[in-house]
């Protein structure tokens, strides 16, 4: 059956209008927009928005996260409520997440990169987002756990361990499979 083409369709074209809903807390920000200068955090705005990544973070969450500066290397695991917390907003998974505490606090919280898990245990990190808040926690924790000890074997700064892993293992392991 072919496409319904728009200059073929007779009903009311308003219907349709009335039914979008994409990014319903940034949108209307970004439609009124007006005489507003554009700025590099407006068009990170608008480039979220288009990708669908726009993810609004309450200021009690806010908060907590900010607490979690206090924190020192290997003291991940007293952020699990807060790793909870933000694996609940709407378009955050665990690397969105992990991305959000490495730059809160790069210390103790480092970006979980297919590449560097890949560097870490020597196989692709599956697909996650299935599975249970529960078992991204711990396989975050579980990593962060190789991660202060590698950095502890080899004298390394965990502040970019992430970093170094991702180069190492394209370099070393090549592109990742379209599937990994």
């Amino acid at each position: 059956m072919p496409n319904l083409k728009a200059d073929d369709f007779n009903g009311p074209f308003d219907q349709f209008l009335a039914r979008y809903d994409y990014q319903p807390k940034l949108t209307p920000h970004l439609d009124n927009l007006k005489e507003t200068a554009f700025s590099q955090e407006l068009i990170n705005e608008i480039t979220l928005w288009k990708t669908n990544r726009y993810v609004a973070i309450n200021s009690a969450l806010m908060r907590t996260i900010d607490e979690l500066a206090s924190l020192s290397n290997g003291e991940h695991r007293q952020a699990e409520l807060v790793l909870r917390q933000l694996l609940e907003v709407s378009g955050i998974d665990l690397g969105m997440a992990s991305s959000i505490l490495r730059f809160r606090n790069p210390r103790v919280f480092q970006i979980l990169d297919r590449h560097a898990y890949r560097a870490i245990y020597g196989e692709p990190l599956k697909s996650i987002s299935h599975k249970k808040p529960g078992a991204k926690v711990n396989l975050y924790f579980d990593y962060l756990d190789r991660l202060v000890e590698l950095c502890r074997r080899r004298a390394l700064d965990f502040t970019t361990i992430d970093r170094l892993l991702y180069v190492f293992d394209k370099e070393s392991n090549g592109l990742l499979d379209k599937n990994d």
